[in-house]
């Protein structure tokens, strides 16, 4: 038994034709048919019923394909780590995560250099709220977050190192239809008490919605969510507003984010902000990855000034 006679088992249970089966691995039908019989002869267990509709799985053969999945899984998996391990600098993982809304730079960082320079790196460039991060970048598992902060979760980033790329203004987001957009005047608390609002699972936009709360009385809440869009249909369609930092609007994928209106509340709650990079120094970073923090910061930087 070997690999290859349980790579053409797999491959032959999923399309059922030998002929079919034969074309995708580039080999004879009858090569794949003696291959297929000495596997059968070797483990006693005939895996194959062939009739003139075809070739399928027996009652024995459905019961060992998991298993023989599970050992070509398990042979992917020894080969890619001895690849790593035999050239740690040719191979690399980078993890980043970022807080809500903004992706265009890193999808966009990835793409410019990748035939160049990450070809042999598997990326996870994903999503989340800051007390994961947080949490990740303590326990080493993952490469760098990027992230908005001001005075009010300074406490949080003990231990982590900042690295500020830009500074952004947080703002209301609402529909272009919103009657706040044509006051010539700043926003009332009695304005505030009229909107509905949306908030993206985020510490931060908790805290300013609890503050907000605290000048206004309670705020109704319609939906809290870590998607985009479904942030600007609800602002959209239902006319509600959530809190956004200008130059993550900016920056982001969803061409509906960009488009809705801003509602200034610098004069009720602090708006400044601060983006940039959250590392642990005592994590050693990858060549590749603070090349790729330095494209990602170059493109933040050109777009959101």
């Amino acid at each position: 038994m070997n690999f290859e006679q349980l790579l053409y088992a797999e491959i032959l249970s999923h399309y059922q034709s030998l002929q079919k089966a034969a074309e995708v691995l580039h080999i004879s039908k009858s090569g794949l048919s003696l291959a297929i019989s000495q596997l059968e002869d070797e483990l006693g267990i005939k895996l194959f019923e062939r009739t003139s509709l075809g070739t399928s799985l027996t009652p024995e053969g459905q019961k060992l394909l998991s298993s023989v999945s599970d050992i070509l899984r398990a042979k992917n998996a020894l080969e890619n780590q001895a690849h790593f391990m035999a050239s740690p600098d040719h191979f690399q993982k980078i993890t980043i995560h970022y807080m809500n809304v903004m992706l265009r730079p890193f999808w966009e960082g990835f793409l410019q250099h990748y035939e160049r320079d990450y070809q042999y790196t598997t990326f996870d460039i994903s999503c989340h709220e800051l007390p994961s991060i947080i949490r990740r970048l303590h326990h080493h598992e993952i490469d760098a977050g990027f992230i908005a902060t001001n005075h009010m979760n300074q406490n949080e980033l003990q231990g982590l190192e900042f690295r500020p790329v830009c500074h952004t203004k947080l703002v209301m987001l609402c529909s272009p239809k919103n009657p706040l957009l044509n006051k010539q005047d700043p926003i009332t608390i009695e304005d505030i008490k009229k909107q509905r609002f949306s908030l993206f699972n985020d510490s931060l936009h908790d805290t300013l919605y609890d503050n907000l709360q605290n000048i206004c009385g309670p705020l109704p809440l319609v939906l809290r969510t870590d998607d985009a869009w479904a942030m600007s249909q609800a602002i959209l369609q239902l006319n509600t507003v959530c809190f956004g930092r200008i130059a993550q609007e900016q920056l982001s994928t969803n061409e509906n984010i960009k488009d809705l209106g801003h509602i200034d509340i610098g004069h009720l709650i602090d708006d400044q902000f601060s983006l940039g990079w959250l590392i642990n120094p005592n994590k050693k970073l990858s060549s590749q990855t603070e090349q790729l923090m330095d494209t990602i910061t170059d493109i933040i930087k050109r777009e959101a000034s």
